[in-house]
């Protein structure tokens, strides 16, 4: 069982120099350069995290700002705007969740989930929803412990289940549009932005920020 509550997000926070919109650096009184630049390598912040401005009230994020759990949504810190994008979400813990992508019109207290026209979501129960409505599920069901990739090349937003496509696409994509998860009743995601546990598909990447791409 993963400890996902306000006071573990303090205690990443503040001790560990994990999450928030800054990484607290903490001094353990050894002055030794090459000690303190190992270990602000090992907490070096990635260039795309869970974006702390566009998350839920009830949502903790932990972990480098790439763990997500509690209640709510929450938006990847850049868009997808590049010709063909790709990033990963493992399911660490089962319970309600979504994974896909969503504008920032999305409401996040109690999405996205795929219920409203700013959402295009994959559910736990492996069903594609947008606007409210299921365009299909999935086979097989992703499960915990399963890797969900998604890849978005603005004509297909496609989900695959640990290296595989699935057998359903979403192909009303409008944007500008972010990554999105969504946790509930005890689910744990992590979102991976690059250093993929799969290989992307044929000619997709990791999502690059609008600075990178010019």
């Amino acid at each position: 069982m993963w400890c996902c509550s306000k006071s573990a997000q303090l205690l990443f926070d503040t001790v560990l120099g994990f999450g928030g919109t800054e990484t607290v650096s903490v001094n353990s009184g050894d002055n030794n350069p090459g000690t303190s630049s190992s270990s602000d390598s090992a907490k070096r912040r990635p260039d795309i995290i869970i974006d702390s401005g566009y998350v839920g009230s009830e949502v903790v994020i932990i972990k480098n700002g790439l763990r997500l759990c509690g209640t709510g949504g929450a938006l990847g810190s850049a868009p997808l705007v590049q010709t063909k994008s790709y990033f990963e979400v493992k399911v660490q813990q089962e319970g309600k969740w979504a994974v896909g992508v969503a504008t920032r019109n999305s409401p996040l207290d109690v999405g996205p989930v795929g219920s409203d026209q700013y959402s295009w979501m994959l559910r736990h129960t492996g069903e594609l929803y947008f606007n409210a409505l299921s365009i299909g599920k999935l086979d097989p069901i992703p499960e915990e412990g399963d890797v969900v990739g998604i890849s978005f090349d603005h004509i297909e937003l496609s989900f695959f289940i640990n290296g595989k496509k699935g057998n359903i696409t979403f192909t009303n994509v409008r944007g500008p549009i972010f990554p999105a998860v969504y946790v509930d009743e005890g689910a744990v995601l992590d979102v991976i932005f690059d250093s993929f546990l799969h290989p992307p598909p044929s000619g997709f990447d990791k999502i690059m920020k609008e600075k990178s791409i010019l």
